[in-house]
């Protein structure tokens, strides 16, 4: 066995190498122009709303009745809107939850926060900061469709993701 002693100067070098790849690695991709962050924002989806864009992915992020969890589709959507939103710079999510008008104001306000936490944990659990993730519960306060049918309470069962374009 033998042992190479470097010196002080060939070790700076080294470091200085390995910190120059480091920061390389880890510096943040270029800044995307604010038209190009709405042009992708369109093109999946989102609208436009009164505080920044917002996108329901439909079926994907639809709940069951009483039920908080993603399905396997929500989960699919979820990862592929996290990589998307990553490209384009974005980087704050607001996630808001919502129920249909079944049951009490009390458990749907629940019931709605829930859904949102089951969404932000599975940003998180994608890449996304936690710190990045706001979360609101809207209970059944934010219908998209008519209560009164069992269609229009699925419809309203569900996740909205929003954005800011900075």
């Amino acid at each position: 066995m033998s042992f190479r002693i470097e010196s002080p100067l060939r070790r700076a070098a080294i470091a200085a190498l390995c910190c120059a790849i480091i920061v390389g690695c880890t510096t943040a991709p270029p800044a995307v122009p604010k038209e190009a962050k709405i042009a992708g924002l369109k093109k999946l989806g989102f609208a436009p709303a009164p505080d920044g864009w917002e996108l329901s992915l439909g079926v994907k992020l639809l709940f069951d009745s009483d039920v908080d969890s993603l399905s396997n589709d929500g989960r699919a959507a979820v990862t592929d809107l996290a990589r998307t939103l990553r490209q384009l710079g974005i980087e704050r999510i607001r996630v808001d939850g919502h129920t249909d008008n079944v049951g009490s104001d009390k458990y749907n306000a629940g019931l709605s926060v829930r859904r949102a936490e089951s969404v932000a944990q599975y940003l998180v659990k994608v890449g996304w900061r936690d710190s990045a993730i706001e979360r609101h519960g809207f209970g059944a306060d934010k219908p998209v469709a008519d209560n009164a049918l069992p269609a229009g309470r699925a419809q309203n069962r569900r996740v909205v993701i929003a954005v800011q374009v900075e």
